[in-house]
């Protein structure tokens, strides 16, 4: 009999200790849901604190722009001039020349070359020869710091227009001479690239804009002329020479270093290396096809033995 009033005694006391850690955990639970309500609380505080910094610090750089173009010089005259002139020529802020253009046109041509001069100048740390406010204030016109680039996007956005009208990226030279002859340079450009030539104007950036519109590179018979025995892109000789890179370099940045023995910075220790960039970028395309379903000569193995790298 008093065993069975002990295991009662323990039962009852077990169920005590039970209820009194049930309670300890709902304590824990409202204590770590306080914790998270005060964490987004100060979260939010914070998040907002920081986009009113932002706002404060855009009204000042603001108001000493807006300052600095009311003084009286000779930089302020020629922003005015050019402001005037996007008015009276459709947004334009390129300011071209020709054998016919006026004193005051060319002087205000060779004003904005020399802020684009200035700018390469700031973007690389000598900031005496353009201020900030006053690239607050061309960019606040539209101001093209690079006329190469802009061309390109222009371009870019004709061609996106004329192959959503006509399903097709060959433009006869009669029926647009521009726009055909930007289509050349980039395909021939590209084929350069592949073969391993420094093509500094067609980044690999550049390249995916194109690629996002569906633009076709062309050069199919050299496509042909690749198999997955091709020496130039045998993936175990390839992948292996990379390997090896990567071991002696202690990266696989092939780009960067190509560069640099172009500029005369060095030599590489096999003249090989200098063809891994042309196997990168076919494997990049080859890869692009084989995530979209699309035949290739890449497959799992051969993604991930690169991927491993």
């Amino acid at each position: 009999m008093s065993s069975i009033q002990e295991i009662k005694a323990l039962v009852t006391s077990s169920e005590h200790e039970v209820h009194i850690a049930k309670e300890a955990l709902k304590a824990t639970e409202r204590g770590i849901e306080e914790a998270y309500e005060r964490n987004r609380i100060a979260k939010g505080t914070h998040d907002g604190l920081v986009v009113k910094l932002a706002n404060l610090k855009a009204q000042f750089r603001e108001q000493i722009m807006e300052d600095g173009l009311k003084e009286s010089n000779r930089w302020n005259e020629m922003y005015y001039k050019l402001l005037q002139w996007k008015e009276n020529h459709d947004g334009d802020v390129l300011v071209g020349v020709d054998k016919d253009s006026d004193e005051d046109t060319k002087k205000l041509s060779r004003w904005v070359i020399n802020q684009r001069s200035a700018y390469k100048y700031f973007m690389n740390g000598d900031t005496k020869h353009i201020k900030d406010h006053r690239i607050d204030a061309l960019n606040k016109m539209g101001f093209v710091w690079c006329v190469a680039d802009h061309v390109f996007q222009a371009n870019v956005e004709e061609l996106k227009q004329y192959h959503a009208e006509n399903e097709k990226f060959d433009i006869p030279v009669k029926e647009n001479k521009k726009l055909a002859a930007f289509v050349s340079r980039v395909r021939t450009a590209y084929a350069n690239k592949q073969e391993g030539r420094a093509q500094h104007d067609l980044t690999d950036e550049k390249i995916e804009q194109l690629d996002a519109i569906g633009f076709k590179w062309g050069f199919k018979k050299s496509r042909k002329k690749t198999s997955s025995t091709s020496t130039a892109f045998d993936y175990d000789t390839q992948i292996a020479l990379l390997q090896e890179f990567k071991n002696e370099y202690g990266h696989t940045k092939v780009n960067k270093l190509i560069k640099e023995w172009q500029k005369g910075e060095g030599e590489p220790s096999k003249k090989e290396y200098r063809r891994l960039p042309v196997f990168l970028t076919f494997a990049r395309k080859e890869y692009i096809s084989y995530v979209e379903g699309q035949p290739s000569l890449i497959d799992a193995e051969k993604v991930k033995a690169l991927t491993d790298l």
